[in-house]
C-alpha cells in the first residue's frame, strides 16, 4: 500500500469511522428509546382503548338482556308472530290494541339505547318479525339457518354473538352494522321463542379514537381487525371493508392473536410502526376473535431523530473539513516526497536508470532524495560493467564454438574421402567435401545469429557426413515450413542436438536409428524438436540436467569423458547460450525415456526477416 493511501487510511480509521461510529450508535441508541417510549405509552393507550370498547360492547349486551328478559317483549313476539309479523295499524278490535300497545312498549325499551339502529325476531315456527329505525332489511331465514354463526348461537343457547361490519355482509346487512345474535328465551321455562338479531351503528367508537388520537390525527390511524384479517372499523374511513395483510408488507412479522406487539413495516406503502393488541375481553363477551391494531407513520415517530441525524452529519463534515486542512498543509508535502522517490524507484525497477529525485526543500526529504541519485547512478555503472562482462563472455564462447571442428570428426570425414577416392567413387568424394565445406563455411563466420535455412544446410551438412561414415546406423529427416526459414537463430544451436542423438542415443542399438528435426510457430515464438528413437536418458540425469547438475552429453548419458569427438559443448551449455542471449523465458525442455528414445525442444522468439 503506497504512503498517500495508509496516512490517507489513518486519517479514515482514526477520525472518519469514529466520528461515523458514534453519530450512528447516538442516532439508533436515540431511536431506539424513542421507539421504546413511544411503545410504552402506546400500549397504556390500547390498553385503555381496549377497555372502552369492552365496555361499549358490555353496553350494548346490557340492553339487549333487557330486551331478552322482558316478559312483556317475549308476549309481543308472541302475538305478532301469531298474526303472521303484520305491520300495525289503525283498528278497532281490542286484541289487535293490545297488540299494538305492546308493540309500542317494545319500541320504548329500544329507544332507551339509540345506537339500535334494527330488531329481528325470527319465530320457531318460521314467522319473522322487524322492528328498525333505518331502512334495513332482514336476512332470509333460510340463508341464515346455512350460515356458521347461526349454529353458535344456538349453541350459546341465550349468549350474545358479535358480528363486526363487513365480515359477514348477510349478517351485516347493507348498511354493514355491528350485530349481534342470540337466543330469545322465555324468562319462566327458559325454552326457546326464536333467534333475535339485533343490528348496532356504534357511534362512540369514533369519540373513542378520536379522544386517543387528537395529537397524531394525520399520522396514526386506529383498525379494528375481525374474522380472517378483515378490517371491520377504520379511524382513516377507506379501508373498512378490506383485508388486513393486503396492506401490511411484510405480515409474517405480525401475530394478531398476541396481547401486545409492535413492528416496523410498510403499510400502505409508507414506512410505519404497527402495533397490535387482542381484545381478549370482548371475546368473552361474544365478539369474535378482534385486534385493536395502531398504525403511526414512521417520519412522525422518526422527526426528532432526523434533527439528531443532522447535527451529527454537520459535526462530522465540519471535523473531516479540518482534517483535510491540516493534510493539505502539513501531510501533503511529506507524502508527496515520499511519493516521487517510489515513482522514481518503480521507474528503476522497470529498467529506465536516467531516473533521478528533484532535489528540493531543506529538511530531511532531501537526503533522501540525494541518496536515491547516488544509489541509481552507482547501479547504472555497475550494470553496465555487467553488460560488458557479458558480451566477453558470449564472444568467447562463439569463438569456442567456431573453434569446435573436432579433430576426430574431421579427421576421421578426410579417410572416409580418401577411401571414396581409391574406389573412384567421385560423386561421393564431390559430395562430403562439399559438405564439409559447408560445415567450413557456418563455423567461421562472425555473426552471432544466422538465418535459419543456414543453420538447417549446417545441420543436414553434419548429418550427411554422418551417414557417409555411418552406413545403415541412421536416417533423418527436416521439416521445417518455409516461412520460418528466414528467421534467426543463435549460430551452432541445433548441430549439438543432433550430435547427441548419434553420439550418444544410437550406440549400440541394433536397429536403424531415427532423427527428425521439425519446427512449428508458438504464438511470438518458433519451437523446434529434435526427436531421436535411440535408447534414452535415464530419469535421474534428466532430473540432474532440470537442476543445471549435467551439462555435458557424457553426464546426460553416464558416460564419462574422452579426448577426440566424444568432448563437446554440451546441451545444457546450449541451454545457457540461449537463456543469456534470449532471455530467461527460452531455451532447452527434454523429454525422454529409457528404451523409448529421446525429444528436445528448442524455443527460440521470432526475429525480424
Amino acid at each position: 500500500m503506497s504512503l498517500g493511501r495508509r496516512v490517507f487510511t489513518a486519517f479514515f480509521v482514526f477520525i472518519i469511522i469514529p466520528l461515523f461510529v458514534l453519530g450512528t450508535v447516538s442516532y439508533l441508541v436515540f431511536q431506539h428509546v424513542t421507539r421504546e417510549k413511544y411503545e410504552e405509552q402506546l400500549e397504556l393507550s390500547m390498553n385503555a382503548i381496549g377497555r372502552n370498547l369492552n365496555n361499549m360492547i358490555k353496553e350494548a349486551n346490557y340492553f339487549s338482556d333487557f330486551w331478552v328478559t322482558t316478559k312483556d317483549s317475549v308476549q309481543s313476539v308472541e302475538q305478532s308472530i301469531g298474526m303472521g309479523g303484520a305491520s300495525p295499524s289503525a283498528t278497532d278490535d281490542p286484541y289487535i290494541e293490545e297488540m299494538l300497545e305492546k308493540q309500542k312498549l317494545s319500541q320504548r325499551v329500544l329507544l332507551t339505547y339509540p345506537g339500535i339502529k334494527s330488531v329481528t325476531l325470527y319465530g320457531n315456527d318460521g314467522k319473522v318479525v322487524n322492528v328498525r329505525f333505518i331502512p334495513d332489511t332482514p336476512a332470509p331465514l333460510e340463508k341464515l339457518k346455512t350460515n356458521p354463526l347461526y349454529a353458535e348461537a344456538l349453541k350459546k343457547n341465550g349468549a350474545p354473538v358479535w358480528i363486526g361490519p363487513y365480515e359477514d355482509r348477510l349478517l351485516t346487512g347493507e348498511n354493514n352494522l355491528f350485530t349481534q345474535i342470540r337466543v330469545l328465551l322465555d324468562i319462566d321455562t327458559l325454552q326457546s321463542k326464536g333467534l333475535l338479531v339485533i343490528r348496532f351503528q356504534m357511534n362512540e367508537l369514533e369519540r373513542i379514537f378520536d379522544f386517543y388520537n387528537t395529537e397524531a390525527s394525520d399520522n396514526r390511524r386506529y383498525l379494528l381487525v375481525g374474522r380472517g384479517g378483515t378490517i371491520i372499523y377504520d379511524s382513516g374511513e377507506h379501508l373498512a371493508g378490506q383485508n388486513f395483510y393486503l396492506h401490511a408488507d411484510p405480515t409474517g412479522q405480525l401475530d394478531l392473536t398476541q396481547s401486545y406487539q409492535s413492528s416496523k413495516m410498510n403499510f400502505l406503502g409508507r414506512k410505519s410502526l404497527v402495533s397490535v393488541h387482542n381484545l381478549g375481553e370482548i371475546k368473552r363477551l361474544g365478539a369474535g376473535d378482534w385486534t385493536l391494531v395502531t398504525v403511526t407513520d414512521w417520519n412522525y415517530l422518526s422527526g426528532d431523530q432526523t434533527r439528531v441525524l443532522r447535527w451529527v452529519v454537520g459535526i462530522t463534515a465540519a471535523s473531516l473539513a479540518c482534517a483535510l486542512i491540516f493534510n493539505l498543509m502539513f501531510v501533503r508535502r511529506t507524502v508527496n516526497s515520499f511519493v516521487r522517490v517510489a515513482s522514481a524507484m518503480r521507474r528503476v525497477e522497470r529498467g529506465d536508470l536516467s531516473t533521478r529525485v528533484p532535489v528540493t526543500g531543506n529538511d530531511e526529504t532531501v537526503i533522501l532524495a540525494k541518496g536515491f541519485n547516488s544509489l541509481v547512478a552507482r547501479v547504472s555503472e555497475l550494470l553496465d560493467e555487467v553488460v560488458r562482462e557479458q558480451r566477453r563472455k558470449r564472444k568467447a564462447e562463439m569463438m569456442l564454438l567456431q573453434a569446435q571442428i573436432k579433430p576426430h570428426f574431421l579427421f576421421n570425414a578426410l579417410e572416409s574421402i580418401n577411401i571414396l577416392a581409391v574406389r573412384n567413387e567421385g560423386r561421393k568424394v564431390s559430395r562430403m567435401v562439399q559438405q564439409l565445406a559447408n560445415i567450413f563455411r557456418i563455423s567461421i563466420q562472425q555473426k552471432e545469429e544466422v538465418r535459419i535455412d543456414q543453420e538447417l544446410e549446417h545441420v543436414r551438412s553434419y548429418l550427411e557426413i554422418q551417414k557417409f561414415r555411418f552406413e545403415e546406423l541412421f536416417e533423418f529427416e527436416i521439416d521445417v515450413p518455409d516461412r520460418l526459414l528466414r528467421h534467426r537463430i543463435l549460430k551452432l544451436t541445433l548441430q549439438p542436438l543432433v550430435e547427441n542423438s548419434i553420439q550418444h542415443g544410437f550406440e549400440g542399438i541394433d536397429y536403424l536409428g531415427r532423427i527428425r528435426v521439425s519446427a512449428v510457430e508458438e504464438g511470438d515464438n518458433i519451437a523446434f524438436y529434435v526427436e531421436d528413437n535411440g535408447i534414452g536418458i535415464p530419469r535421474r540425469k534428466l532430473a540432474m540436467f532440470a537442476s543445471g547438475g549435467a551439462t555435458t552429453l557424457e553426464a546426460l548419458y553416464g558416460e564419462s569423458a574422452e579426448t577426440g569427438e566424444r568432448r563437446g559443448l554440451g546441451v545444457g551449455n546450449v541451454n545457457d547460450r540461449l537463456r543469456i542471449h534470449y532471455g530467461p523465458g527460452y531455451g532447452l525442455i527434454l523429454c525422454s525415456a529409457e528404451g523409448m528414445g529421446t525429444v528436445i525442444k528448442c524455443l527460440i522468439p521470432k526475429s525480424a526477416p
